[in-house]
């Protein structure tokens, strides 16, 4: 096996082929005027299939290769975002081949546990449900098995025993097992995972707490009814747990004593970090503002990331994961983007202004443009902030256009 590797917004240096045109990590394009045309890497990381015999890496850029995945997993789950929500960020074909992406190796096994963990935790009551049992008990429960017990207790004159069959309601159901196994497995994975790094004693209590909520459930699930255990539909929750317990145990070849070892192996996954950015910042403005901010509100005009209310401050923000708005000029495309909503009726009722309508005069809105930076190790910035404080840095000949950079975290700087 053969492995192509390259870095976010890189060409791949090969002619059109349309092995290369169902790939989600590159795609025919010309991004700039001066560009050629060719295969570019966009905002997307991760390891696919080519052909079967060759593979593609896509990594972060050069200076982002020590990005802490798992801060930024984390921080994603400390706000309201629905399960779903988070299952778009990233992709995985977990019955193809495993491909050698040792650049990889640290990404998809925290990306899934704690995006496993995050939906157990949403889990307020276990399911229950009828288990049926067949045992040689002291008293008769449900209906004797007559046959089976005549063999076990008659003949050899155990009199004290008597061998039923009986159904009993209870947590402990197959779907609860599965998840307590991988909650198992998962426990093991982020002992490796999260050695001295202090954001796994979070991820730690999150274990303890499901764990705790699942203490009446064994873990007694073979692998032949994994694959029969199903979801049910009114249960969201349970349906993206099973999901995610599958892939889990699956990742691991059913076997516990495989979670301690970092394979450079991967399993073919896509993960958008322009999305994954978006996420990260939301955990962030939700730890510092709560409900005072929105996310992907529907407007007229499209969804912005984020809007910002409060009773002396309001603004429209967006995320572009985009690093070099750090010392460049705003793209043209994300201004009028902007503009848009903050003259966008449904946008600016949400965000107070009741009475507005298409002959209004227009409020004063601020844009804020949120971006990263690389190799920073800055907590989170809106923390005890107010928001109006943070928007210092005006964009050039732009009235109420704002840049904030809110820096990805490092390794190291959780240590």
């Amino acid at each position: 096996m053969k492995a192509i590797l390259i870095q976010e917004h890189e060409r791949l240096g090969i002619e059109q082929d349309i092995r290369y045109d169902d790939l989600n990590l590159v795609r025919w394009d010309k991004p700039m005027e001066h560009d050629p045309w060719g295969y570019y890497a966009s905002y997307v990381i991760g390891a696919e299939w080519i052909d079967k015999k060759e593979a593609l890496v896509v990594t972060t850029k050069r200076g982002m290769e020590e990005i802490d995945f798992l801060t930024m997993f984390m921080t994603c789950f400390s706000s309201d975002l629905s399960v779903e929500s988070f299952a778009e960020i990233y992709n995985i074909d977990s019955e193809a081949p495993a491909i050698h992406a040792p650049s990889l190796k640290g990404v998809l096994s925290p990306l899934i546990v704690l995006h496993f963990l995050g939906v157990v935790n949403r889990i307020k009551s276990l399911k229950k449900g009828y288990v049926h049992y067949s045992e040689n008990l002291k008293k008769v429960k449900g209906h004797i098995q007559v046959m089976k017990n005549e063999r076990k207790n008659i003949v050899s004159k155990r009199f004290d025993r008597v061998y039923c069959n009986y159904d009993e309601y209870t947590v402990d159901i197959p779907e609860n097992r599965l998840i307590k196994k991988a909650l198992i497995f998962s426990s093991q994975i982020l002992k490796t995972i999260t050695e001295n790094h202090t954001i796994g004693n979070k991820a730690k209590l999150m274990i303890s707490k499901s764990l705790a909520l699942f203490e009446n459930v064994s873990d007694d699930v073979q692998i032949k009814e994994v694959t029969q255990i199903k979801g049910h539909k009114l249960f969201v929750e349970y349906n993206e747990a099973i999901r995610l317990a599958k892939l889990i145990l699956q990742r691991y070849d059913y076997s516990i004593s495989k979670t301690s070892s970092l394979s450079e192996n991967v399993t073919p996954f896509t993960l958008d970090m322009s999305l994954l950015y978006e996420h990260y910042v939301y955990g962030l403005l939700y730890d510092a503002y709560g409900d005072k901010i929105s996310y992907q509100f529907k407007g007229k005009t499209g969804f912005p990331d984020f809007l910002y209310n409060s009773a002396n401050f309001k603004a429209i923000l967006d995320t572009k994961y985009i690093p070099k708005y750090e010392n460049v000029s705003l793209d043209n495309n994300v201004i009028r983007q902007l503009s848009g909503y903050s003259r966008d009726i449904p946008v600016l009722r949400h965000l107070g202004y009741d009475d507005i309508d298409e002959e209004s005069p227009i409020p004063n809105i601020p844009c804020v443009i949120i971006y990263p930076k690389e190799d920073d190790d800055v907590k989170n910035p809106f923390a005890k902030k107010k928001l109006r404080e943070l928007c210092t840095t005006s964009v050039r000949k732009l009235a109420r256009f704002y840049k904030i950079c809110i820096p990805l975290p490092v390794m190291g700087s959780n240590k």
